[in-house]
């Protein structure tokens, strides 16, 4: 007898229809992985399995029992717990009381709570005090204590929605790990991803959710990750060809220690910005980078390696030292207080960026830069809205007119319009964490698309990522970051996106 059971699930939002007779299926200790494109439904199959929201035909069975959750807390309480990728958790609660709220446990004392939840968060492989504040902990661990929350309410169905987005390869792992300890349990898991190898390495069978039903149902043994990739978009598509960046070419060998420089020194005018000896007292202990015109470098560790303090004395959000910092040929300063001389590089980030574009805003609103009812040539607006319509096609944006609000749209769109409204106004040198993330792949090459334009016209990019296929994908150069230096360089260029991943796998776990 199958644990979930889901028969003819239909969903529509308006004239949209989003579920349009889902049917699947998932048994007792078994991990099923869900994949689609970005606007297929998958969330909206999350919401209705969470009980967040309800279907509009359909019938669901629960250990063999009807189940048709009235909220997230029924839906817990029946058995089924969801964890997504932006978890929302009051900054202000220790790990220990997060780990038990909407359980009998919440509300009781501290010191009562505190082993308890030691033993379920080591459990969920999170190395963390229980009496630390949720506040204090960085965005990807709030998914690791959901998880561990999950396993606090005995849950006998857990889906985990993307969680694996803003992990490190090491961190992968140890989810996977947690995975199949779930699985041993006789727990089912339903897995959705967007990044494919890593999916396949742990499922035992796939769902692909596309055009509002299951085209696809097969052993994960059957499948590759361009076959997925394919049957995911549902067209032949190729693994993406090696970046061809705007700067000149350049010499030596594709995987080389920082310290041993092969390539001939750029001119001048090449030089987009060069930095020497960059210190972050305490995390950064002396950092050399040097960033062509037209160049995107992606730079990559582990959380304690130093590689978001680099990028945080980038974009002057943290204080900082180097002996030369030059920017397009003009020296500029670290120090905060040098007012126009100050280095603070614009930076995107999906959290503030992407989630925080206002959801009852219209596509067009948040795409057009003057404001409505400005004082503005008729031809100027036409030629706008003209815009706005070209990059929601471009972009595959799953909509019905431009007049949707953005909070109508799946999170892979809402990335993608603000990404691409970012990236309108990037000039000279900009810094992009993650810029793919939780994106299809079809919407990664979208991406990359916007990143070859922008350094075609002269922008350089600073890719701060943990996703290996992300840097793979985007950028020319991948430095592996650990104790507070560059350690290795990677050149991208000439190589498979498979190899180049590998390398950087490699390289920052031996590091």
């Amino acid at each position: 007898m199958a644990l979930l059971q889901v028969e003819g699930l239909k969903k529509s939002f308006g004239a949209r229809r989003v579920l349009q007779g889902v049917s699947f299926s998932v048994a007792e200790g078994e991990i099923v992985g869900l994949v689609g494109s970005n606007g297929a439904g998958k969330s909206t199959l999350g919401d209705v399995l969470a009980g967040i929201t309800a279907a509009d035909a359909g019938q669901m069975t629960l250990q063999g029992h009807p189940y048709a959750p009235l909220s997230a807390d029924d839906a817990r309480h029946l058995g089924v717990g969801v964890v997504e990728q932006l978890v929302q958790i009051d900054p202000g609660l220790t790990i220990a009381q997060a780990v038990f709220r909407g359980t009998p446990q919440a509300g009781r004392p501290q010191a009562e709570l505190r082993e308890r939840a030691r033993a379920l968060l080591t459990e969920a492989t999170l190395d963390v005090d229980p009496d630390t504040l949720v506040g204090e902990l960085p965005h990807f661990v709030h998914g690791l204590v959901e998880i561990a929350r999950v396993l606090a309410e005995d849950t006998r169905l857990v889906v985990l929605d993307e969680v694996s987005a803003a992990l490190l390869p090491v961190e992968v792992t140890r989810l996977h790990a947690v995975a199949g300890r779930l699985s041993r349990q006789g727990r089912g898991v339903l897995y959705i991803s967007h990044r494919l190898p890593e999916m396949l390495a742990l499922v035992d069978r796939v769902l692909v959710l596309r055009d509002g039903v299951i085209a696809l149902d097969s052993p994960a043994e059957d499948l590759d990750p361009v076959r997925l990739a394919a049957e995911t978009v549902g067209e032949p598509i190729s693994l993406p060809a090696p970046r061809v960046a705007s700067a000149p070419a350049r010499s030596g060998r594709d995987d080389v220690p920082a310290r041993a420089p092969t390539r001939p020194a750029p001119s001048e005018a090449d030089v987009a910005l060069r930095v020497r000896n960059l210190r972050v007292p305490g995390r950064v202990q002396g950092v050399d980078l040097l960033l062509r015109q037209g160049e995107v470098v992606g730079l990559t560790g582990h959380r304690s390696s130093g590689v978001q303090e680099i990028a945080g004395a980038l974009t002057g959000e943290l204080p900082a030292l180097s002996d030369e910092l030059v920017l397009h040929g003009e020296r500029r300063s670290l120090d905060s207080s040098a007012d126009e001389a100050a280095l603070r590089l614009p930076a995107y980030r999906p959290d503030e960026d992407a989630y925080g574009v206002d959801p009852g805003e219209t596509i067009a609103r948040t795409l057009t830069r003057e404001p409505w009812g400005a004082l503005t040539d008729v031809r100027s607006e036409i030629a706008s809205l003209r815009g706005v319509i070209k990059t929601v096609h471009r972009l595959d944006v799953k909509t019905l007119s431009i007049r949707t609000v953005v909070g109508a749209l799946s999170g892979g769109d809402r990335h993608k319009l603000a990404l691409a409204r970012w990236m309108a106004s990037a000039q000279d040198v900009v810094v992009l964490h993650e810029p793919t993330r939780g994106l299809d792949v079809r919407a990664r090459q979208q991406v990359r698309q916007l990143l070859d334009e922008a350094t075609a016209h002269g922008t350089s990019v600073v890719v701060v990522s943990v996703d290996p296929e992300e840097l793979a994908e985007c950028c020319d150069r991948v430095g592996i970051v650990a104790g507070g230096r560059v350690a290795r360089w990677i050149d991208t260029r000439e190589l498979a996106v498979d190899a180049v991943r590998a390398r950087i796998v490699e390289a920052a776990t031996a590091a």
